[in-house]
């Protein structure tokens, strides 16, 4: 067997010993065989696949009572163009990271009045194991809301379309929150992203929030790091936690949120701590888009088998919200 990034990384992700996420695959419309030209991408080309991880999951716990949902902001908080698009690199680079126990502050967001071009770019790739097209079809604004579907398509490489949209600019250090209904459905995985784009990678960092639409109220959160000499595009490792939510996330919004800071990331639902990643996290220091997906996977051990229920379904976000990290002093 010809053991390329593409198969060694399917096989990496349907061991028991790691799980792994799609982000990052060569991009491709024949699920990941063109990658793209490398670099920060801001476009169509280069940069990484969709969101989502196979593999095993940990048991994970049960989130705590739902608290509050998470407040608008503080009064008159201006959304600002936001810094620009950072030019990526190694680990390390830039000199030491600054110190943990800062504060979060707002940076923009979106209320998803009109689909903003200067903010969101819909991809137009997918991978092996990824079994939809990404593409611009699916993205529908209306009434204050994002959705972002996934349909069946007839006589395509790929039986489902898909989205990705990718922020045009990155993050270092930070919060992104957003209210969200996520999709359900068999092998259907919808999501909030942070992950390092450029294809092929110097270097792996990724933290996700994947809902698994077989069961309406399991959740996983991901950090993934790469750890050298392994190859940066399969060698990376996946520390996943599963969550079981108190509630249908099919069934209304509710508030997600990650917060990353210099050797932890913290990950909530409406605004009750429900996982903290640790492990490795002083690699993770490269600028991270942001990215909200829809998508079917064919690992029917991690998400469900493809059935009537895959398509249609649609993710809609009512709004998100970006914070720089600010460190203490």
């Amino acid at each position: 067997m010809n053991l390329g990034p593409s198969n060694f990384f399917a096989i990496l992700c349907a061991s028991t010993a790691f799980g792994c996420s799609g982000e990052g695959v060569p991009p491709g419309s024949t699920g990941g065989t063109s990658p793209g030209t490398g670099g920060l991408l801001n476009g169509s080309t280069g940069g990484a696949g969709g969101s989502g991880a196979g593999g095993t999951t940990s048991s994970g716990g049960t989130v705590g009572s739902s608290g509050g949902a998470v407040g608008v902001g503080g009064a008159g908080a201006t959304t600002g163009s936001g810094a620009a698009p950072s030019a990526g690199g190694t680990s390390g680079s830039g000199g030491a990271p600054p110190e943990p126990g800062g504060t979060f502050v707002l940076r923009w967001e979106d209320q998803f009045d009109a689909l903003d071009s200067t903010r969101w770019t819909p991809m137009t790739h997918s991978w092996d194991g990824n079994l939809a097209q990404f593409g611009p079809d699916n993205v529908v604004v209306e009434g204050g809301h994002l959705s972002i579907g996934l349909t069946a398509v007839e006589g395509a490489v790929k039986p489902y379309s898909g989205v990705e949209l990718r922020s045009v600019e990155t993050l270092t250090f930070g919060k992104v929150e957003a209210s969200v209904r996520f999709a359900s459905g068999s092998a259907v995985i919808s999501s909030l992203v942070l992950i390092y784009t450029p294809w092929p990678p110097d270097d792996w960092n990724e933290l996700d929030i994947e809902f698994l639409g077989k069961n309406t109220t399991d959740i996983q959160f991901n950090h993934m790091i790469n750890i050298p000499p392994a190859d940066p595009a399969t060698g990376h490792l996946m520390y996943p936690q599963m969550v079981t939510l108190p509630f249908d996330a099919t069934a209304d919004f509710h508030t997600y949120a990650i917060e990353w800071e210099p050797g932890e990331a913290r990950f909530f639902v409406d605004g009750v701590l429900s996982h903290t990643a640790s492990e490795e996290m002083q690699r993770m220091v490269l600028p991270q888009n942001i990215l909200l997906t829809i998508w079917a996977t064919d690992i029917a051990s991690w998400a469900g088998p493809v059935d009537a229920t895959t398509a249609p379904t649609e993710a809609t976000y009512d709004w998100i919200r970006v914070y720089d990290y600010q460190p203490p002093g």
